[in-house]
Protein backbone atom coordinates (compact mmCIF):
# COMPACT_ATOMS: atom_id res chain seq x y z
CA UNK A 1 0.00 0.00 0.00
CA UNK A 2 1.79 2.97 -1.03
CA UNK A 3 0.64 6.17 0.81
CA UNK A 4 0.14 9.77 -1.06
CA UNK A 5 2.78 12.16 -0.33
CA UNK A 6 1.16 14.15 2.68
CA UNK A 7 -1.62 11.62 3.71
CA UNK A 8 -1.33 10.28 7.08
CA UNK A 9 -2.02 6.79 8.10
CA UNK A 10 -4.89 6.27 10.06
CA UNK A 11 -6.46 3.01 11.52
CA UNK A 12 -9.20 2.98 8.88
CA UNK A 13 -6.38 2.60 6.13
CA UNK A 14 -4.59 0.00 8.08
CA UNK A 15 -7.83 -2.22 8.69
CA UNK A 16 -8.98 -2.31 5.08
CA UNK A 17 -5.00 -3.07 3.88
CA UNK A 18 -4.77 -6.12 6.48
CA UNK A 19 -8.32 -7.12 6.65
CA UNK A 20 -9.05 -6.80 10.26
CA UNK A 21 -11.18 -4.62 12.30
CA UNK A 22 -10.01 -0.75 13.77
CA UNK A 23 -10.42 -2.77 17.15
CA UNK A 24 -7.32 -5.03 16.58
CA UNK A 25 -5.12 -2.39 14.97
CA UNK A 26 -6.00 0.03 18.30
CA UNK A 27 -5.12 -3.02 20.10
CA UNK A 28 -1.59 -3.82 18.34
CA UNK A 29 -1.12 -0.37 18.85
CA UNK A 30 -1.46 0.21 22.49
CA UNK A 31 -0.21 -2.85 23.50
CA UNK A 32 -3.75 -3.09 25.47
CA UNK A 33 -6.37 -6.09 24.95
CA UNK A 34 -6.40 -9.64 23.80
CA UNK A 35 -4.72 -10.32 20.55
CA UNK A 36 -2.56 -13.20 18.84
CA UNK A 37 0.95 -12.07 18.75
CA UNK A 38 0.74 -12.87 14.71
CA UNK A 39 -1.30 -10.53 14.25
CA UNK A 40 -0.20 -7.84 16.81
CA UNK A 41 3.38 -7.97 14.86
CA UNK A 42 1.45 -7.74 11.47
CA UNK A 43 0.05 -4.88 12.09
CA UNK A 44 3.42 -3.01 13.90
CA UNK A 45 5.17 -4.22 10.33
CA UNK A 46 2.28 -2.68 8.58
CA UNK A 47 2.94 0.93 10.17
CA UNK A 48 6.45 0.73 9.94
CA UNK A 49 6.55 -0.20 6.54
CA UNK A 50 4.09 3.28 5.61
CA UNK A 51 4.97 5.85 7.87
CA UNK A 52 4.29 8.28 9.78
CA UNK A 53 3.55 5.79 12.35
CA UNK A 54 1.21 7.79 14.68
CA UNK A 55 -0.94 5.64 17.07
CA UNK A 56 -3.98 8.33 15.90
CA UNK A 57 -2.70 10.84 13.57
CA UNK A 58 -2.71 14.65 15.11
CA UNK A 59 -5.00 15.98 12.65
CA UNK A 60 -7.46 13.22 14.05
CA UNK A 61 -9.88 12.64 17.10
CA UNK A 62 -8.13 9.97 18.86
CA UNK A 63 -10.00 7.14 19.12
CA UNK A 64 -10.81 5.36 22.54
CA UNK A 65 -8.65 3.10 23.68
CA UNK A 66 -10.17 -0.20 24.65
CA UNK A 67 -9.50 -1.66 28.27
CA UNK A 68 -11.75 -4.70 28.53
CA UNK A 69 -12.33 -5.84 25.62
CA UNK A 70 -16.12 -6.58 26.93
CA UNK A 71 -19.87 -5.31 26.57
CA UNK A 72 -22.44 -5.76 28.93
CA UNK A 73 -25.93 -6.69 28.32
CA UNK A 74 -27.67 -4.71 30.96
CA UNK A 75 -31.28 -6.48 31.82
CA UNK A 76 -33.92 -6.04 33.72
CA UNK A 77 -33.80 -7.74 37.26
CA UNK A 78 -37.39 -7.41 37.79
CA UNK A 79 -38.05 -9.76 34.81
CA UNK A 80 -36.26 -12.70 36.72
CA UNK A 81 -38.85 -12.73 39.48
CA UNK A 82 -41.96 -12.18 37.53
CA UNK A 83 -44.04 -14.99 35.77
CA UNK A 84 -43.56 -13.02 32.52
CA UNK A 85 -39.85 -13.83 32.91
CA UNK A 86 -40.42 -16.98 30.72
CA UNK A 87 -41.26 -15.15 27.87
CA UNK A 88 -38.42 -13.40 27.72
CA UNK A 89 -36.38 -16.69 28.08
CA UNK A 90 -37.18 -16.74 24.77
CA UNK A 91 -36.43 -13.44 23.75
CA UNK A 92 -33.13 -12.33 25.45
CA UNK A 93 -31.04 -15.84 24.18
CA UNK A 94 -31.98 -14.74 20.14
CA UNK A 95 -31.05 -11.52 21.16
CA UNK A 96 -27.78 -12.56 22.81
CA UNK A 97 -27.17 -14.73 19.85
CA UNK A 98 -26.95 -11.57 17.59
CA UNK A 99 -25.27 -9.78 20.17
CA UNK A 100 -22.46 -12.26 20.64
CA UNK A 101 -21.80 -12.96 16.88
CA UNK A 102 -21.04 -9.02 16.35
CA UNK A 103 -19.07 -8.46 19.51
CA UNK A 104 -17.06 -11.77 18.83
CA UNK A 105 -16.10 -10.47 15.37
CA UNK A 106 -14.44 -7.87 16.96
CA UNK A 107 -13.31 -9.51 19.55
CA UNK A 108 -15.35 -8.42 22.76
CA UNK A 109 -16.87 -10.55 25.23
CA UNK A 110 -20.01 -9.84 26.33
CA UNK A 111 -21.03 -10.09 29.96
CA UNK A 112 -24.27 -9.78 32.03
CA UNK A 113 -25.69 -6.90 34.21
CA UNK A 114 -28.82 -6.99 36.18
CA UNK A 115 -30.52 -3.68 37.21
CA UNK A 116 -33.85 -2.20 36.95
CA UNK A 117 -35.24 1.44 38.97
CA UNK A 118 -35.31 0.07 42.32
CA UNK A 119 -31.65 -1.42 42.10
CA UNK A 120 -28.51 -0.20 40.66
CA UNK A 121 -25.97 -1.90 42.38
CA UNK A 122 -24.65 -3.86 40.21
CA UNK A 123 -24.87 -1.48 37.03
CA UNK A 124 -23.15 0.79 39.35
CA UNK A 125 -20.34 -1.29 39.99
CA UNK A 126 -19.56 -2.25 36.32
CA UNK A 127 -19.64 1.64 35.64
CA UNK A 128 -17.45 2.87 38.47
CA UNK A 129 -15.16 -0.35 38.00
CA UNK A 130 -14.78 -0.03 33.94
CA UNK A 131 -15.28 -3.42 33.62
CA UNK A 132 -17.21 -2.54 29.85
CA UNK A 133 -16.36 -0.42 27.15
CA UNK A 134 -19.36 -0.29 26.19
CA UNK A 135 -23.29 -1.34 27.63
CA UNK A 136 -26.58 -2.12 25.79
CA UNK A 137 -29.27 -1.81 27.98
CA UNK A 138 -31.87 -4.16 26.98
CA UNK A 139 -35.51 -2.97 28.15
CA UNK A 140 -36.42 0.88 28.34
CA UNK A 141 -38.39 2.05 31.07
CA UNK A 142 -40.98 4.52 31.84
CA UNK A 143 -39.25 5.67 35.05
CA UNK A 144 -35.45 4.85 33.38
CA UNK A 145 -32.94 5.42 36.23
CA UNK A 146 -30.77 2.82 34.58
CA UNK A 147 -30.45 5.00 30.99
CA UNK A 148 -29.64 8.27 33.75
CA UNK A 149 -27.11 6.38 35.46
CA UNK A 150 -25.59 5.48 31.78
CA UNK A 151 -25.58 8.80 31.01
CA UNK A 152 -23.66 10.49 33.74
CA UNK A 153 -21.15 7.62 33.30
CA UNK A 154 -19.48 8.73 30.03
CA UNK A 155 -19.43 4.87 28.72
CA UNK A 156 -21.15 4.38 25.19
CA UNK A 157 -24.19 2.84 25.56
CA UNK A 158 -27.69 1.80 23.34
CA UNK A 159 -30.90 1.10 24.59
CA UNK A 160 -32.58 -1.87 23.02
CA UNK A 161 -36.02 0.04 23.10
CA UNK A 162 -37.26 3.16 22.35
CA UNK A 163 -36.59 6.17 24.95
CA UNK A 164 -38.09 9.31 25.60
CA UNK A 165 -34.73 10.84 26.36
CA UNK A 166 -33.88 12.61 22.60
CA UNK A 167 -29.90 12.14 23.20
CA UNK A 168 -29.90 8.56 23.94
CA UNK A 169 -29.13 6.26 20.83
CA UNK A 170 -31.68 3.89 20.40
CA UNK A 171 -32.25 0.67 18.67
CA UNK A 172 -35.43 -1.39 18.25
CA UNK A 173 -38.50 -2.47 16.07
CA UNK A 174 -40.92 -0.01 15.28
CA UNK A 175 -43.67 -1.60 17.81
CA UNK A 176 -46.19 1.56 17.44
CA UNK A 177 -46.06 1.28 13.48
CA UNK A 178 -46.61 -2.81 14.04
CA UNK A 179 -49.23 -2.42 16.12
CA UNK A 180 -50.70 0.20 14.11
CA UNK A 181 -50.61 -1.85 10.85
CA UNK A 182 -52.32 -4.82 12.83
CA UNK A 183 -55.28 -2.78 14.84
CA UNK A 184 -55.83 -0.79 11.40
CA UNK A 185 -56.37 -4.79 9.62
CA UNK A 186 -58.66 -5.56 12.87
CA UNK A 187 -60.58 -2.82 12.26
CA UNK A 188 -61.03 -2.68 8.53
CA UNK A 189 -62.65 -6.86 8.77
CA UNK A 190 -65.84 -4.88 10.64
CA UNK A 191 -64.14 -5.93 14.09
CA UNK A 192 -64.69 -2.58 16.04
CA UNK A 193 -65.09 -3.80 19.96
CA UNK A 194 -61.20 -5.07 20.44
CA UNK A 195 -59.68 -5.24 23.74
CA UNK A 196 -55.87 -5.21 24.59
CA UNK A 197 -54.50 -7.44 27.31
CA UNK A 198 -50.99 -6.03 28.16
CA UNK A 199 -48.29 -6.10 30.94
CA UNK A 200 -46.26 -3.50 33.10
CA UNK A 201 -46.70 0.17 31.21
CA UNK A 202 -43.31 0.79 33.20
CA UNK A 203 -41.75 -1.05 30.26
CA UNK A 204 -41.30 1.69 27.17
CA UNK A 205 -42.62 -1.20 24.43
CA UNK A 206 -45.86 -1.66 26.21
CA UNK A 207 -46.52 1.76 25.86
CA UNK A 208 -45.24 1.93 22.11
CA UNK A 209 -47.67 -0.92 21.55
CA UNK A 210 -50.36 0.11 22.96
CA UNK A 211 -49.80 4.22 21.19
CA UNK A 212 -49.60 1.99 17.62
CA UNK A 213 -53.56 0.68 19.03
CA UNK A 214 -54.75 4.07 20.21
CA UNK A 215 -53.28 5.66 16.60
CA UNK A 216 -55.10 3.11 14.59
CA UNK A 217 -58.88 4.00 15.92
CA UNK A 218 -58.13 7.71 15.57
CA UNK A 219 -57.05 6.98 11.98
CA UNK A 220 -60.07 5.81 10.52
CA UNK A 221 -62.58 7.54 13.08
CA UNK A 222 -63.73 4.68 15.12
CA UNK A 223 -65.02 5.05 18.69
CA UNK A 224 -62.78 2.88 21.35
CA UNK A 225 -63.74 1.80 23.94
CA UNK A 226 -61.34 2.25 27.14
CA UNK A 227 -63.34 -0.63 29.44
CA UNK A 228 -61.37 -3.35 26.83
CA UNK A 229 -57.88 -2.04 27.62
CA UNK A 230 -56.16 -4.18 30.71
CA UNK A 231 -52.82 -3.12 31.79
CA UNK A 232 -50.77 -4.43 34.71
CA UNK A 233 -51.22 -8.05 33.98
CA UNK A 234 -48.67 -10.30 34.98
CA UNK A 235 -50.03 -14.08 35.62
CA UNK A 236 -52.63 -16.28 34.76
CA UNK A 237 -54.90 -15.26 37.04
CA UNK A 238 -54.82 -11.40 35.89
CA UNK A 239 -55.07 -12.90 32.40
CA UNK A 240 -58.34 -14.94 33.18
CA UNK A 241 -59.99 -11.97 35.32
CA UNK A 242 -59.31 -9.81 32.32
CA UNK A 243 -60.75 -12.32 29.79
CA UNK A 244 -63.60 -13.05 31.82
CA UNK A 245 -64.50 -9.11 31.62
CA UNK A 246 -63.89 -9.47 28.36
CA UNK A 247 -66.13 -11.86 27.39
CA UNK A 248 -68.68 -9.80 29.68
CA UNK A 249 -68.80 -6.60 27.32
CA UNK A 250 -68.85 -9.25 24.13
CA UNK A 251 -65.63 -7.57 22.59
CA UNK A 252 -65.26 -8.82 18.82
CA UNK A 253 -61.52 -9.42 19.45
CA UNK A 254 -58.62 -9.81 21.90
CA UNK A 255 -55.23 -8.33 21.68
CA UNK A 256 -52.61 -9.71 23.70
CA UNK A 257 -49.83 -7.37 23.95
CA UNK A 258 -46.81 -10.01 23.65
CA UNK A 259 -47.08 -13.43 22.88
CA UNK A 260 -47.38 -14.70 26.43
CA UNK A 261 -50.34 -13.07 27.19
CA UNK A 262 -52.02 -13.98 23.91
CA UNK A 263 -51.23 -17.78 25.41
CA UNK A 264 -52.79 -17.02 28.58
CA UNK A 265 -55.81 -15.57 27.21
CA UNK A 266 -55.85 -18.51 24.90
CA UNK A 267 -55.24 -20.95 27.58
CA UNK A 268 -58.68 -19.29 29.56
CA UNK A 269 -60.84 -18.95 26.07
CA UNK A 270 -60.53 -22.87 25.78
CA UNK A 271 -61.22 -23.63 29.62
CA UNK A 272 -64.07 -21.59 28.92
CA UNK A 273 -64.66 -23.87 25.28
CA UNK A 274 -64.97 -20.86 23.56
CA UNK A 275 -64.20 -21.16 20.21
CA UNK A 276 -61.39 -18.97 18.40
CA UNK A 277 -62.54 -17.38 15.50
CA UNK A 278 -65.76 -18.68 15.37
CA UNK A 279 -67.19 -17.10 18.88
CA UNK A 280 -63.89 -14.52 19.36
CA UNK A 281 -61.02 -13.56 17.18
CA UNK A 282 -57.67 -13.26 19.12
CA UNK A 283 -54.63 -12.05 18.21
CA UNK A 284 -50.89 -10.97 19.17
CA UNK A 285 -48.58 -7.94 19.35
CA UNK A 286 -46.12 -9.89 19.26
CA UNK A 287 -45.45 -13.06 17.75
CA UNK A 288 -43.27 -15.93 19.41
CA UNK A 289 -42.70 -19.89 20.39
CA UNK A 290 -45.57 -20.10 22.65
CA UNK A 291 -47.73 -19.90 19.92
CA UNK A 292 -46.20 -21.42 17.40
CA UNK A 293 -48.57 -25.32 18.58
CA UNK A 294 -51.53 -23.09 18.85
CA UNK A 295 -54.36 -23.93 16.88
CA UNK A 296 -55.61 -22.13 15.49
CA UNK A 297 -52.59 -20.40 14.33
CA UNK A 298 -52.98 -16.82 16.18
CA UNK A 299 -52.30 -13.74 14.32
CA UNK A 300 -49.37 -11.99 15.30
CA UNK A 301 -46.43 -9.90 14.41
CA UNK A 302 -43.10 -11.24 13.77
CA UNK A 303 -39.96 -9.33 15.05
CA UNK A 304 -36.29 -10.87 14.45
CA UNK A 305 -34.82 -10.95 18.15
CA UNK A 306 -31.28 -12.09 16.36
CA UNK A 307 -31.64 -9.39 14.38
CA UNK A 308 -32.27 -6.83 16.45
CA UNK A 309 -29.31 -8.24 18.88
CA UNK A 310 -27.17 -7.73 15.62
CA UNK A 311 -27.99 -4.10 14.62
CA UNK A 312 -27.49 -2.81 17.99
CA UNK A 313 -24.27 -4.38 19.01
CA UNK A 314 -22.96 -2.42 15.60
CA UNK A 315 -24.27 0.27 16.90
CA UNK A 316 -22.68 0.21 20.44
CA UNK A 317 -19.56 -0.66 18.90
CA UNK A 318 -19.23 2.10 16.03
CA UNK A 319 -20.05 4.26 19.12
CA UNK A 320 -16.65 2.26 20.80
CA UNK A 321 -14.94 3.33 18.39
CA UNK A 322 -16.28 7.20 18.13
CA UNK A 323 -18.17 7.12 14.60
CA UNK A 324 -21.25 8.70 13.79
CA UNK A 325 -24.55 6.65 14.21
CA UNK A 326 -28.02 7.30 13.48
CA UNK A 327 -29.36 8.71 16.96
CA UNK A 328 -32.86 6.24 16.39
CA UNK A 329 -32.67 3.19 14.22
CA UNK A 330 -35.95 1.52 13.91
CA UNK A 331 -36.02 -2.37 12.27
CA UNK A 332 -38.86 -4.20 10.37
CA UNK A 333 -41.73 -6.35 10.96
CA UNK A 334 -43.97 -8.50 9.41
CA UNK A 335 -48.36 -8.88 10.34
CA UNK A 336 -48.79 -12.68 10.01
CA UNK A 337 -52.40 -13.00 9.73
CA UNK A 338 -53.40 -16.52 10.47
CA UNK A 339 -56.58 -18.51 11.47
CA UNK A 340 -57.76 -17.13 14.53
CA UNK A 341 -58.49 -13.54 12.84
CA UNK A 342 -60.57 -14.91 9.88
Amino acid sequence: MQEPEGKKLTMDDAAKALGVSKTTVSRALSGKGRIGEETRQRVLEFFAQHKPHPNVPASEPEEPQPHTCNISMVMPAGLLSAELFSSELLFFPKALKGVSEVAAKEEYDVILTLADTNDLSELSRVIENRKADGLLWMRTLLDDRPAELLKKSGIPFVTVGMSRDPQVFQVDHDHTEACRELTSILLMKGLRKIAVVAGDMNYMVNRNRLEGFYKAYEELGFELDQSLVFTGVDSQSLADRATDAILMRSADCIIGADDLLASLVFKKLEYEKVLIPQDIRLAAFHDGELLKTAKPGITAIKFNAQELGRTACKVLMRRIHGEEVPQVTKLSYEVAIRESTK
